[in-house]
């Protein structure tokens, strides 16, 4: 699981890199290339696709929050501005059954049958869907197509998301999904690696 910055500046040619870096650590190790699970992280992002446009959507949101988000994700025009800064991440992460939603949802789901009636499941959250050049913590977004979280019986949950969940202005509700319906919940972006394991109610 790489839980995103896969590229410095979402490049074509950063990701024919990444591709092969990945290509070498899938044979060393010997598991199946599509065993890779990829999710976008904020360096992502093609940098030079970020247009006028985008950057006032992007401040919209980070003024405005769901209201600004949930409009823009309900015309077809803005979602293509929005998702065309993850162009060439969208074509890369495709190749490991990875894909963005693009209209606001996740950035991929595997489902690992580990017993009779029992099930581990990946869902990748796309973190980097309200990134721009300068990002401040707590002005992110997530949405709620992301963090509605399923809860399905003898599912376990394990969610996978570049940003750690500080990072978003949604985050309460995000977390209240995350801790009442996830197993695991695995962040990078923030270079201090750490785990916290919190004790949940029966039931």
């Amino acid at each position: 699981d790489l839980t995103g910055d896969l590229a410095y500046s979402g490049t074509a040619e950063e990701y024919v890199e990444a591709g092969t870096f990945l290509d070498r650590l899938t044979v060393r190790v010997g598991c199946p290339r599509t065993a890779v699970r990829v999710i976008p992280g904020n360096h992502d992002i093609h940098r030079k696709s970020i247009c006028k446009a985008s950057e006032w959507m992007l401040s919209e949101i980070a003024a405005k929050g769901a209201t600004a988000l949930d409009s823009f994700l309900e015309d077809e025009q803005d979602r293509e501005v929005l998702y065309g800064r993850l162009r060439q991440y969208g074509k890369f992460s495709g190749a490991y059954n990875c894909p963005l939603d693009g209209a606001g949802g996740t950035a991929g789901e595997q489902k690992i049958p580990i017993a009779p009636g029992r099930t581990l499941t990946f869902i990748g959250l796309n973190s980097a869907l309200s990134c721009g050049k300068n990002d401040e913590q707590g002005k992110l977004m997530l949405g709620a197509k992301q963090w509605v979280l399923p809860r399905t019986p003898g599912e376990e949950l394990i969610v996978l998301c570049h940003h750690p969940l500080h990072w978003f202005q949604d985050s309460d509700d995000a977390l209240k999904y995350v801790r009442s319906r996830a197993r695991v919940f695995m962040s990078g972006h923030e270079h201090n690696p750490s785990f916290d394991v919190q004790p949940i109610e029966d039931g």
